[in-house]
């Protein structure tokens, strides 16, 4: 505040000089002048950021997003021998409402922000609009303004509003996205360019590119991301996640002055909600199982870049879902008596309890789901049913499990005593689950993939269980 008053009083003392001087250079002092005093407010990063957008830009060619697993997965599960159909697709008219989200979602100026079901005070942000942000002058001039507004209280909440609603990266991302389509104008690439100033000022390594009237953030990330067109640049790889251009796209890209940090979208925790609750059942026979998940949840996470499967099995599970879980299964685990029992009743209640569609029928694109948005979506492919299995059986039993990938399929294994099928996991040898092969009971392995050694998501290292198998620990 008082470094804002101290620019505005110098301001005024140079436009007083200015007014009382005379000659013809005089506007030419004035402009130095407060060039000096624009000078003086910028800190030292933003001095060298500012001189790097000048002149430090580089025509880069994106290349086309990674694909996790190039082979197609069944557009139906396999039944085991005799086995009963599993569960369809309900119908149009019986699926789940569709999600929207909370009206507004953006924030206006001065107004309350809905934003995963709290109602958020965003500091009111002026700013100075600039024409061309398509040309590095007109980047310059847009940096320079954005510099000079108070930007700080702004960034200062974002910051709060991180601890107090423990939001991961993707929060904080999708926060910074909705201040910065607020306020006076909804111009997409002004708002591009405010979203950008305000990561950089976060410390997250983004970056703009342009090419004639397109201007796209960029962002680096800590893992890999599938599906979204990237620029290598300085051998990292910056990523489109809005999902704006195309493999082959050629952009100029500016470069970078500091040890900014990656974005981190691995699932550390779940933000605080107020919570949207609806119920969903999965059943077989008389067997059921009556849970809760949390639509704010659901709307959170739309649109989440796709990650490594490791991170998704490594998420812990929503409150809503943990307790109802916990509470559902309580009223069935007395029926049996074996572990090995409860995990096939587990099983068969994944197995028959949700339909099943691919990815590309479903969403349109590769996208993994964690457990609030499986049972909130009509269908569950391989994938979805596998997490979701692995933190049920973690939660309710107490074992250990991971995923099992193999080309075009997922499975799981259980660290348990049980006849069949076993899967080498570390040192030792797991049972195989799978909950895509309708029917099947644990240690029976789909036939396409008999005999074939499948890479361990999740494996046990050195007495805990890693996050990841490859790629980085993120948001």
């Amino acid at each position: 505040m008082k470094a804002w008053l101290g620019m505005l009083l110098l301001v005024g003392l140079i436009d007083a000089s200015v007014a009382s001087s005379a000659g013809g250079d005089s506007f030419s002092q004035w402009k130095a002048a407060q060039q000096r005093a624009f000078q003086d407010q910028m800190t030292r990063r933003q001095q060298l950021f500012r001189n790097m957008l000048s002149e430090d830009w580089t025509a880069v060619t994106a290349e086309p997003g990674q694909v996790r697993d190039p082979l197609p997965k069944p557009f139906s599960p396999p039944v085991k021998d005799g086995g009963k159909k599993p569960l369809a697709v309900p119908l149009a008219d019986d699926m789940p409402e569709v999600i929207t989200d909370p009206v507004p979602l953006l924030p206006q100026q001065g107004k309350a922000l809905v934003f995963l079901g709290h109602s958020l005070l965003a500091p009111e942000w002026e700013w100075a609009t600039v024409s061309d942000y398509d040309s590095p002058k007109g980047l310059v001039r847009g940096y320079e303004r954005l510099t000079a507004t108070r930007y700080q209280d702004t960034v200062r909440w974002l910051r709060e509003q991180r601890q107090g609603l423990a939001l991961g990266d993707w929060g904080l991302w999708k926060l910074v996205q909705a201040v910065s389509e607020s306020g006076h104008s909804t111009d997409g690439m002004q708002a591009t360019v405010r979203q950008w100033f305000l990561l950089s000022e976060l410390g997250w390594d983004v970056r703009l590119g342009y090419r004639q009237s397109k201007v796209v953030l960029l962002a680096r990330t800590a893992q890999p991301v599938y599906g979204l067109a990237y620029y290598p640049v300085d051998g990292l790889a910056y990523y489109d996640l809005a999902d704006v251009i195309s493999a082959g796209e050629s952009l100029l890209i500016h470069g970078q002055v500091s040890d900014s940090q990656p974005v981190d979208f691995a699932f550390y925790r779940h933000p605080v909600t107020v919570p949207d609750l609806q119920e969903r059942q999965l059943r077989h026979g008389d067997e059921l199982l009556s849970l809760e998940f949390d639509r704010e949840l659901v709307r959170y996470y739309q649109g989440h870049p796709t990650v490594d499967l490791a991170f998704y099995f490594a998420a812990p599970l929503s409150e809503p879902v943990a307790q109802s879980l916990r509470a559902s299964w309580a009223r069935l685990e007395g029926r049996y008596t074996r572990p090995l029992d409860k995990l096939n009743a587990l099983m068969r209640l994944v197995q028959f309890g949700l339909p099943y569609e691919t990815d590309q029928e479903q969403f349109g694109r590769e996208y993994y789901q964690l457990p609030d948005e499986l049972l909130f979506h009509p269908a569950a492919d391989c994938e979805d049913r596998s997490i979701f299995l692995v933190q049920a059986l973690r939660l309710l039993l107490k074992v250990n499990a991971v995923g099992l990938l193999y080309p075009g399929h997922v499975a799981v294994a259980v660290d348990m005593p049980g006849e069949g099928d076993r899967q080498t996991v570390g040192r030792s040898a797991w049972l195989v689950a799978d909950p895509t092969y309708i029917g099947a009971l644990a240690g029976q392995t789909m036939p396409a993939f008999v005999g074939v050694i499948p890479e361990v998501i999740g494996a046990p290292v050195a007495g805990r269980w890693s996050s990841i198998t490859s790629g980085g620990a993120g948001g």
